[in-house]
C-alpha cells in the first residue's frame, strides 16, 4: 500500500515507521525542514514544501496514494491538504488529524474521516486502514480473546491457507469463504474474496 503522510512531526515520524513494518510505501511531507531532519533515519521518502500545494504533493506522488494521513499540527493544513487530495486528486481514503472538537462541524460538513486528537494513536490510523470486523470476543481465563476479520490482501490470492502468516500477537483462526469458515490446516486455496479471521489476546 502507497501511503502519503502529510506532517513530519512526532506523530507523522511514528505512523511512517508502523507503516514500513508492514512493507508499505511511504513518503513524508513537511514544511518544517526541522521536522524532516528528525526523519533522517527513517527509510522512506521525504518531500520539503507547502503542505497543501498541488505541485508539492504531486512531486510526492499522491496521484497514486492508495492512503493519504492528514496529521499536520494545525487544523487549517489538516482541512485544506484533505480537500486537496479528495476533491482534485481522488484518493481512495484520506484520515485527518482534528485537534480542535470546536470544528468538528466543519469537517463533518466537507465529509472528512477525521481522529480526533483527544483520543487518536498510531494505531487508530493503522486500525482504519485495515477495514477490520470485530466478530466476537470473550472472556479466557483472565484475559479478553478478541475476534476480527479482515479482508484477505492480494498477493496471497492462490497461494495455501496455511501460507497466511500473522505477527507475534495475533493467532490465525480461519479462513471465512460466503457462509462458510474453514481451518487453516485445510488444503483451500484462497480465494479474491476470502476473509481471514484473527485471534488476539489480550
Amino acid at each position: 500500500m502507497q501511503v502519503l503522510i502529510i506532517g513530519a512531526g512526532k506523530l507523522g515520524r511514528e505512523l511512517a515507521k508502523e507503516l514500513l513494518k508492514r512493507d508499505d510505501q511511504v513518503i513524508l511531507v513537511d514544511a518544517k525542514q526541522e521536522f524532516l531532519s528528525l526523519a533522517e533515519n527513517i527509510p522512506c521518502a521525504k518531500v520539503a514544501g507547502d503542505m497543501t500545494d498541488k505541485e508539492v504533493l504531486k512531486s510526492a506522488k499522491i496521484e497514486t496514494a492508495d492512503v493519504v494521513c492528514c496529521v499536520a499540527d494545525s487544523d487549517n493544513i489538516n482541512i485544506m491538504a484533505t480537500w486537496v487530495a479528495t476533491k482534485i486528486y481522488a484518493v481512495p481514503r484520506v484520515l485527518t488529524r482534528m485537534y480542535n472538537p470546536r470544528k468538528k462541524s466543519v469537517f463533518k460538513a466537507l465529509g472528512m474521516e477525521t481522529i480526533s486528537s483527544t483520543d487518536f494513536t498510531v494505531q487508530a490510523f493503522l486500525r482504519s486502514m485495515e477495514d477490520e470486523i470485530t466478530v466476537m470476543r470473550h472472556r479466557l481465563f483472565d484475559h479478553t480473546v478478541t475476534y476480527t476479520m479482515v479482508d484477505l490482501p492480494s498477493e496471497l490470492i492462490g497461494a495455501k491457507a496455511s501460507d497466511i502468516k500473522a505477527n507475534s500477537e495475533q493467532i490465525i483462526f480461519g479462513v471465512r469463504r460466503g457462509n462458510s469458515t474453514f481451518s487453516v490446516s485445510e488444503p483451500i486455496v484462497l480465494q479474491a474474496d476470502d476473509k481471514i479471521i484473527m485471534a488476539d489476546l489480550s
